[in-house]
């Protein structure tokens, strides 16, 4: 199948040097073999001079070396030698489906030696919420097309000090922190976005979150099987610890925050009860895979945890 018009432009390719060399790096994201949809079968990067468009294409120099693609979505890059420092360089990049149609020519990133050192927005809309003995973060993604990844940094006081959690920076807008210290009742996170040139960006606003649950507190257990296919249901453990809890209920919203289901439920007493979700809206209709959060609310308390569903 052909790929769809202007493909590589929605992630465009970037050409970036961390040194002063004869070498520069060339970074996108790999499309699918149709669209978005599945991985391709090879690529053509090729650079110039001189800019590069759809018709002086083929004349341009082909890069060698170049790594076979990865599923859709995937930060794929390649080393390119042998340049003189000092000379403007123009690169373009196609990609091959498995039955040997080839796309347009992606953007074209122009290298002219001047090196980046403007860093990336500080990442926003950072959350938390407590999940089966560990943390789980998540924020908004940076646009920047030189984007590397995140950092993810905790304190366990408000003064700090703040400590890098991730050796090397994540590509996703998400982290699991699995290593809370033993004891800790409180934690302060802030995450920063890096580029491929080495520039972090200012902090994130500091969250808090608070990891000793008052005595008596309703609470939401690990949902299971989590992930589960959209078409299977799934289990959500809840727990009443107080008698004078009688009535409460499991909203299940989707990643945009939109009300999915309603399930409202009378409590058994003090004591652990499962939950079903069949996977339908409010409406019986069956939801599509997608992440979902299913929030517990009970008297005063609104507890909620993240939930996969696959196709």
């Amino acid at each position: 199948m052909l790929f769809g018009l202007g493909l590589l432009t929605i992630a465009p390719i970037v050409a970036y040097a961390q040194t002063r060399d004869t070498v520069v790096v060339v970074q996108w994201n790999a499309p699918g073999d149709d669209g978005w949809s599945g991985t391709a079968t090879s690529y053509d990067l090729r650079y110039s001079e001189s800019p590069i468009t759809s018709s002086n294409f083929s004349s341009a120099t082909r890069v060698t070396d170049l790594p076979a693609p990865r599923s859709s979505g995937t930060r794929q890059r390649v080393t390119v030698r042998g340049l003189t420092p000092g000379t403007t360089y123009y690169f373009a990049l196609r990609t091959q489906d498995n039955v040997g149609n080839w796309s347009q020519i992606s953007n074209v990133a122009r290298w002219d030696w001047n090196f980046d050192t403007a860093p990336p927005a500080a990442p926003s809309g950072l959350t938390a919420a407590m999940e089966s003995g560990s943390v789980r973060l998540q924020w908004l993604p940076n646009g920047e097309p030189d984007l590397r990844g995140y950092v993810v940094y905790r304190a366990l006081a408000a003064s700090g000090p703040f400590t890098s959690l991730n050796p090397s920076p994540l590509t996703a807008n998400e982290f699991v922190d699995t290593e809370v210290p033993s004891g800790s009742e409180q934690v302060w996170y802030q995450v920063t976005a890096t580029d491929v040139s080495g520039n972090e960006s200012a902090k994130s606003r500091v969250l808090s979150l608070h990891l000793v649950v008052a005595e008596n507190t309703p609470t939401v257990e690990a949902i299971y099987p989590n992930p589960s296919r959209a078409s299977s249901p799934v289990s959500i453990p809840v727990v009443i610890p107080s008698a004078s809890v009688t009535r409460a209920e499991v909203d299940v919203l989707d990643a945009g925050g939109a009300l999915v289901r309603r399930i409202e439920f009378t409590s058994a007493g003090p004591g652990r009860q499962v939950v079903v979700w069949d996977g339908k809206n409010d409406a019986g209709r069956q939801t599509v895979p997608g992440v979902y959060r299913a929030w517990l609310i009970a008297g005063d308390t609104r507890k909620s945890i993240r939930l996969l569903r696959l196709p």
